[in-house]
């Protein structure tokens, strides 16, 4: 018998309009894309607030070459940094090269030297991601200063440094860390008039250790602590990709109460992902009214937790000191019932080793 045809000989032979009905119908992968500083300056200069795992990974203080940027565009999944068409033959590439956005691999930027871990970045379907609100100085590399990153007189590096802001399309947040006014900042909200969708974004496992079992020994539930990757980490490896269903934020034990957030980040109330969500809604909610609402938030934290969470009256005043909260402001429900203007989704980002054991668990369902 004769082997069966692993390639379509023919398709040169095919009509050129039809081949490049067929180039353009090859999708685009879904991708990570975000600014990370230099591992190393990290753990440099923070490693003091994280105890033991500072020395659990390849980024452990004092070791690690000068780093020649102060922020890079990570690119994850690693194995789609170019798409595929780009380089199969000039046909395909004349095709797709007017749908991406080639950047500088290296960008200076308000005196930040900025790199591009990809040259070729999609506003249509990358998504950008901000994972925490770095300081616009880099991050310090001195090792036996305090492990607060920003100062008081330091803002945050726009989020999306070097990109065009209007051509944004698809935004992931990473889980609230412990300062959200700079983390807010960085966002900047009010600035992507394009914005369609809005990705809440966890984090797998600590990539930093090996792959183990996360149930207890009698195997029937989560065995905490859990603790999270560290977005500085996912430039270390490979990652993989996952849209989380609704049902499974909801009821997986991983990404509730069983899933503790790192030593930095504070706000146990609302670790629970779904939880999150209604978070980030409230206070975009406000950052579209009014500016400072990150500020009046964390000035109030605790009783605007309260507020989100605890008290039920849908009639409840905000506790925020901003113009039209309060007791002749906006009620609760108003705020909890707005339909924001682009589409809200949970995906996973994890370390490409813990895929088996997320899918023994349950979190992953399915090869993506």
């Amino acid at each position: 018998m004769e082997a069966a045809l692993t390639e379509f000989t023919l398709f040169p032979q095919l009509p050129a309009e039809l081949r490049i009905k067929i180039w353009e119908l090859v999708p685009r992968p879904s991708r990570v894309v975000g600014v990370l500083p230099p591992a190393s300056n990290w753990y440099r200069h923070y490693y003091r607030a994280i105890g033991s795992r500072a020395s659990s990974g390849g980024g452990r203080p004092g070791t690690g070459s000068w780093q020649r940027y102060h922020y890079r565009y990570i690119v994850q999944p690693r194995e789609h940094a170019i798409f595929p068409l780009l380089h199969v033959n000039r046909e395909a590439r004349d095709v797709w090269l007017p749908h991406f956005f080639q950047p500088s691999r290296h960008s200076r930027v308000s005196d930040l030297d900025i790199r591009f871990d990809t040259p070729f970045i999609s506003y249509d379907t990358d998504i950008f991601t901000v994972f925490d609100g770095w300081p616009s100085r880099g991050i310090p590399v001195d090792a036996y200063r305090s492990p607060v990153i920003l100062d008081d007189d330091d803002e945050p590096v726009d989020g999306f440094i070097a990109l065009d802001r209007k051509r944004i399309k698809n935004v992931a947040l990473c889980e609230i860390p412990g300062d959200i006014t700079s983390f807010t900042g960085s966002v900047a909200i009010r600035q992507l008039p394009n914005l369609q969708n809005l990705t809440i974004l966890a984090l797998g496992p600590d990539s930093t250790y090996r792959p183990a079992s996360l149930t207890s020994q009698n195997g029937n539930e989560i065995s905490p602590p859990i603790l999270e990757m560290l977005a500085v980490d996912i430039q270390r490896g490979s990652s993989d990709i996952y849209e989380l269903p609704l049902d499974l934020v909801h009821k997986s034990p991983f990404l509730n109460g069983s899933r503790l957030r790192h030593a930095i980040a504070v706000s146990p109330s609302i670790r629970p992902l779904f939880r999150y969500k209604t978070f980030i809604l409230s206070l975009l909610w406000h950052e579209l009214r009014q500016k400072n609402a990150a500020e009046a938030i964390a000035a109030s934290w605790w009783e605007y937790t309260e507020y989100l969470f605890e008290d039920c009256r849908e009639e409840a005043q905000c506790p925020l000191m901003l113009s039209g909260c309060g007791g002749e402001g906006h009620t609760k429900r108003e705020m909890m019932d707005w339909k924001a203007s682009f589409e809200i989704n949970y995906k996973l980002l994890y370390a490409t080793e813990w895929k088996d054991e997320l899918k023994r668990i349950g979190v992953i369902k399915h090869d993506m």
